[in-house]
């Protein structure tokens, strides 16, 4: 099974002497919500009949913004608005596990970002938005499937806002956040969160902020996102001024950390920040893959394996995705797929050393995401819309949100 990280980048409004103001990172990764279908308990009101020639302004609906796939029936969806969807017949039915905090709140006032460990388990850490910067950050778990949802805040330190944050739960009680401080002129800070309680309580795992005393993390090097293989090994990626790849690695949850080099293939180029690592993606306790972006060679990003837990990392063949971020997804160590910025879709079934253009039946410009379970089955969210194949990427059919069923979620303390 693949263990995938919810990523959202994070920065906060530091601003270091003698550098610029820091920017924040945009995480890649959005369907139109279908007409809810009510329980057979629920009474239905008829909706207010407006004057003749009466224009009614309606809201635009939210758009799909992740989609997580665990097998090919049981999944989750994340909706632009905060609404938590899941489904176990494939997408075919969907249910409404959206906490109540989150129903009817505008898009624009909260940030959210997921963590779907399995079919009943879910993490939800929710951003207060204050002119563009998260000023509160607090985090939802089920472990019900979304009937009843559990909440603590998560301490932001000394920090008095943060703009970009990012999740991941190794599996149900331990999990990590990322906060990020602000990129300013090739530098960023970052704080490493820990709960082993499943999101209840946070600790401090690292520190890496130009004020912290003695920080295991550098301060340099703008920081794309992390991944932990378990609950102590882990990596933090990134890109920096060096003539090599960032990668930042721990055996011990955070307390050290070393800097893996990574071999460089023949014909690329990391000199001067040319390349950025990405998080990588685990399958089981050995095997994972990491992509890094060579933006100045031409746009080619290589997919580089580990087999040994990340003691090593092979590069593979690179493939010409034009320009960065470009969609992909590993079903296993052996089948990949990617999209280039011209909307080629790539597929590997050898773990990357040969990559074979597949001519689907429509168009996949515009993907944010792209989530496969086998070499066969996949996900695609294309112009907003949730599209599904079964061979291979070859014909993909649109997939309608059709909720069926709504939980009526309850347990917030």
């Amino acid at each position: 099974m693949k263990m995938k990280a919810a990523l959202c980048a994070a920065a906060t409004a530091l601003i270091v002497a003698g550098c610029g103001s820091p920017t924040a990172r945009q995480p890649v990764s959005s369907h139109r919500k279908a007409d809810k279908t009510t329980n057979q308990n629920t009474e239905v009101s008829a909706p207010p009949t407006q004057p003749q020639g009466t224009t009614v302004a309606t809201a635009p609906p939210p758009e799909l913004q992740k989609i997580d796939m665990l097998s090919q029936t049981a999944g989750w969806a994340l909706l632009s608005d905060g609404s938590v969807l899941k489904t176990s017949d494939g997408g075919a039915q969907w249910t409404d596990a959206t906490p109540p905090v989150l129903q009817g709140t505008s898009p624009a006032s909260v940030k959210v970002r997921a963590a779907f460990p399995d079919a009943q388990h879910a993490v939800l850490f929710i951003g207060t938005e204050n002119g563009g910067m998260v000023s509160s950050l607090a985090v939802y778990a089920t472990s019900d499937g979304g009937a009843s949802w559990t909440t603590a805040a998560v301490p932001l330190g000394q920090r008095s806002y943060v703009n970009e944050f990012q999740v991941q739960f190794v599996n149900d009680n331990v999990g990590y956040v990322l906060l990020h401080d602000g990129v300013a002129a090739g530098s960023e800070g970052v704080t490493l969160l820990r709960s082993v309680n499943g999101g209840s309580q946070w600790t401090i795992a690292a520190n890496g902020t130009p004020t912290a005393q003695n920080p295991p993390l550098i301060f340099g090097g703008d920081k794309s996102g992390f991944g932990f293989l378990n609950p102590l090994k882990g990596w933090i990626t990134g890109q920096w001024a060096a003539d090599s790849i960032l990668l930042y690695a721990t055996d011990d949850g955070g307390a050290h950390w070393s800097t893996p080099v990574l071999p460089i293939p023949s014909g690329l180029n990391a000199a001067g920040g040319d390349a950025e690592s990405l998080p990588p993606v685990f399958f089981g306790p050995s095997d994972a893959v990491m992509p890094v972006e060579f933006q100045a060679s031409g746009g080619k990003t290589v997919f580089y394996l580990t087999t040994d837990g990340g003691a090593t990392w092979t590069p593979t063949t690179s493939v010409p995705t034009e320009s960065s971020p470009a969609p992909w997804s590993f079903a296993n160590p052996s089948a990949g797929f990617v999209i280039t910025n011209s909307a080629t879709l790539y597929r590997t079934t050898d773990g990357g050393a040969q990559w074979t253009a597949v001519q689907p039946n429509i168009s996949l410009q515009n993907t944010t995401e792209l989530d496969f379970v086998s070499a066969q089955t996949g996900w695609a969210v294309v112009n907003g819309s949730l599209l599904a194949t079964s061979n291979g990427g070859q014909t993909w059919t649109q997939v309608p949100l059709s909720i069926a069923v709504h939980l009526a979620p309850t347990g917030q303390n």
